[in-house]
């Protein structure tokens, strides 16, 4: 019986990974496909399985292409430029496109450093990135930093910290938003190894 439910529990491991994984993937395509369902069923006079989904998918490349050309470039600039000069919502869409530059584009700069902190109370560990390395309306040596949520990295907290209080990691950005979008489950090997070092003024 043992020996049954070893393999039962080696089977099932195996099973698993591959059901969730294209339970993800149908997930997703119904979830993209549905939100042009409701427009594109009268005009068909029915519902075309796939169809939203393609429309959204090449709409976003065609976005992408649009944006890393040369014109497409100065017209998203213009755009931003107007969105900058809403009131409340210029502030909220700075903010965002910043958050969603520094995880979806190659260039990192926005976070400097992946720091360790207590939060959210002494004993627990929370992952964030240094945003800034000093924080004016605080008088001593402090980092700003972003606390990502899991596995939505886009939201989360921010908090300022003195520097004696964060401990910050030898790993880049890139492999901090891993740890946070896997939660935990992928682990560089330099925090494996205990590579890491503590700010000290």
């Amino acid at each position: 019986m043992r020996r049954i439910l070893s393999m039962f529990l080696a089977g099932l491991a195996t099973l698993l990974p591959i059901y969730i994984s294209i339970w993800l993937i149908i997930w997703l395509f119904n979830m993209v496909d549905n939100i042009l369902k409701p427009l594109l069923a009268p005009i068909f006079g029915f519902a075309v399985p796939g169809l939203g989904f393609i429309i959204i998918i090449s709409f976003i490349i065609l976005l992408g292409f649009i944006s890393t050309n040369i014109l497409g470039n100065k017209m998203l600039g213009w755009w931003e430029n107007v969105m900058h000069k809403i009131p409340l919502l210029g502030k909220v869409y700075g903010a965002v496109k910043r958050i969603t530059d520094s995880i979806f584009s190659s260039n990192k700069g926005a976070f400097k450093q992946v720091a360790l902190i207590e939060f959210p109370r002494p004993g627990i560990y929370s992952l964030g990135f240094v945003t800034n390395e000093e924080f004016p309306y605080v008088k001593r040596d402090t980092y700003s930093i972003f606390i990502p949520t899991t596995p939505n990295p886009t939201s989360g907290w921010f908090v300022v910290l003195p520097r004696e209080d964060v401990t910050i990691l030898d790993i880049n950005v890139d492999q901090g938003m891993e740890i946070i979008i896997s939660a935990g489950m992928v682990a560089s090997e330099n925090g494996k190894n205990g590579n890491s070092y503590t700010y000290n003024k």
